[in-house]
């Protein structure tokens, strides 16, 4: 790991949005996210946590969770 990827971790925790944010950490797209952000907080309890405390939601992500969240913000806007 060097500053770049630091850098793009960081980018990507500040820059994501909600939507983003379900798609590249949990895998949640489309009608899917759009029926989870209907009235349940679970993906905006969630985003807010990797706000707040984004080690300690890193911590959290299963092995599943974190290889996708590492591919996407590792393959995102490759030039």
């Amino acid at each position: 790991m060097n500053s770049y990827d630091i850098e793009k971790i960081v980018r990507w925790a500040v820059d994501s949005d909600l939507q983003q944010f379900s798609e590249d950490a949990y895998g949640i797209t489309g009608s899917a996210f759009d029926r989870m952000n209907q009235g349940d907080d679970y993906l905006s309890g969630k985003f807010q946590h990797m706000q707040a405390n984004f080690i300690s939601w890193v911590a959290g992500l299963s092995d599943k969770n974190r290889g996708r969240l590492a591919r996407s913000i590792t393959f995102k806007n490759e030039e």
